[in-house]
């Protein structure tokens, strides 16, 4: 029972950070200065940093001591998922931006 606990404490604050940076963070991005491409794309690039963050403060948490191997085992295979997803959100955006470039390309050739 006292594991269930400390599970859904940790998880609420990993959540609860994740949630709670962009509000926090000095480097927010506009959504009128940028072409709403670079805006997804820096969306996603800071979702992985916060996703590698997460990952490397569990692995300390587990190594002081602070989890148990199932509840950090657990925990690690939620947040590979979550950060495998973003991975192949920003390698899906940046192939669609290469197509992007190409039709741009391909008009500026033709007119």
């Amino acid at each position: 029972m006292s594991l269930l606990i400390l599970w859904m404490i940790i998880l609420g604050i990993v959540l609860l950070v994740y949630l709670a940076y962009p509000l926090f963070s000095k480097t927010s991005v506009q959504p009128m200065q940028t072409a709403p491409g670079e805006a997804r794309m820096q969306t996603l690039l800071q979702e992985r940093e916060r996703s590698y963050a997460a990952l490397a403060d569990l692995d300390e948490d587990y190594e002081t001591g602070k989890l148990s191997e199932a509840d950090y085992r657990e925990l690690r295979t939620a947040l590979l998922q979550d950060t495998a997803h973003v991975i192949q959100q920003l390698e899906s955006s940046a192939e669609n931006d290469v197509e992007a470039e190409i039709e741009r390309f391909k008009q500026q050739k033709r007119g």
